[in-house]
């Protein structure tokens, strides 16, 4: 059961007491996330995306699986102290009734997280680039890679993990391959569009369609299956425990009575403040962040706490 491209087929190949399930899982969902929110099959699942990843879902045999992400489950950590789970998955058996209050509380929690990121149009100038678009449709045909849809973009994946994907900007049109750290780049053309952050992924940026040569990139394209053949992948970092910097940090600084109480708060809990004012990239919304925090961290309380069962 693998040839579906929307929601409503994946639960169609279901028997009806699952589809009875899917069917009310996905009810929940779409009630509870933004209007915006794009429904997607991602990963082989169903999923709900808005500007970053709101929640997949997956039927299995004696199980259904709820991914909300790690950072959800360990504000929910309390809730989901009944269910079986792994980092970024929860498992629901399918004997007990659907837990529409956690599934609401899971979306919610993170569509607020996200509403204040700008979501990426990585589509915006294709337009501009249709040679360029009909030489990668025409060579990945060639392939043995199998196309998705992945943060609002084809993304064509081996074995489950992403190879290579593509986009029209206003300036260039990139290739992007997701373990190029691994490639041996003979003609020295990839690069990191986000030093420090982006990991694996490099990208090979063409200014003129005339500049694609189909021999070349096919090269890389082979070159990084082979990656995957060979298990090459870069394993996530344990880093030790962030404090805050920059703006945050001097507020604290200036008030002594909340970093005392910042201070003793747990270290999850600080944690989801760091993140919260670090995601705001201009100064006036550190700010106003600041103002919305400054009484639940003097009361004692995490940014989420409003989510958690009491």
């Amino acid at each position: 059961m693998s040839d579906f491209s929307t929601i409503a087929q994946y639960i169609s190949g279901f028997d009806p007491e699952k589809q009875k399930i899917l069917n009310e899982v996905y009810r929940i969902i779409k009630k509870t996330a933004p209007t915006e929110a794009v429904e997607s099959i991602a990963y082989k699942m169903p999923t709900f995306r808005y500007r970053g990843n709101l929640i997949h879902f997956a039927m299995f045999k004696k199980h259904l699986g709820l991914y909300p992400g790690s950072a959800a489950m360990e504000y929910f950590s309390e809730d989901l102290k009944k269910y079986k789970t792994s980092k970024g998955t929860v498992q629901v058996p399918l004997d007990e009734p659907v837990p529409e209050q956690l599934i609401r509380n899971l979306v919610a929690f993170n569509a607020e997280r996200f509403q204040d990121k700008k979501r990426p149009v990585w589509n915006a100038y294709r337009g501009k680039w249709p040679e360029a678009e009909e030489m990668m449709q025409q060579l990945i045909v060639k392939t043995d890679l199998e196309k998705t849809v992945k943060w609002g973009s084809d993304i064509y994946t081996f074995e489950g993990k992403n190879v290579i994907g593509w986009g029209g900007f206003k300036e260039f049109f990139s290739l992007w391959f997701y373990n190029g750290v691994f490639l041996s780049d003979p003609y020295g053309v990839l690069i990191s569009a986000s030093e420090g952050k982006t990991k694996a992924l490099r990208q090979w940026r063409f200014y003129d369609s005339s500049e694609m040569d189909e021999n070349k990139i096919m090269a890389y394209i082979k070159e990084s299956i082979q990656t995957i053949r060979n298990g090459k992948e870069l394993k996530p970092e344990r880093g030790t425990f962030k404090q805050p910097e920059g703006t945050f940090r001097e507020w604290l600084e200036d008030n002594a009575d909340i970093k005392d109480a910042f201070e003793k708060l747990t270290k999850g809990r600080q944690k989801e403040y760091i993140e919260y004012i670090d995601e705001a990239k201009q100064e006036k919304t550190k700010r106003a962040r600041l103002e919305k925090i400054e009484h639940l961290i003097r009361e004692g309380k995490g940014l989420n706490d409003r989510y958690r069962r009491p």
